[in-house]
């Protein structure tokens, strides 16, 4: 029945978390990623791999272009 208290803490406290676990938890979620080039997209988070390439139904893509 063990488990460390670490793992019980980071299951009730997102901030302690790792990145890629947080990135897990978000599967299914309704994600906002701004580009270095400005671009934005607006979609849900379907999966990713051990590289964090992410596959995500895009639902708005956005791109700013400033004169």
């Amino acid at each position: 029945m063990g488990g460390s208290p670490e793992a019980a803490n980071a299951a009730t406290n997102p901030s302690q978390l790792l990145p890629l676990e947080l990135v897990d938890k978000c599967i299914g979620s309704r994600i906002h990623i701004v580009m270095k080039s400005d671009k934005e997209i607006v979609g849900t988070l379907l999966g990713f791999d051990d590289f964090v390439n992410m596959l995500i139904m895009i639902i708005l893509e956005k791109e700013e272009f400033l004169l």
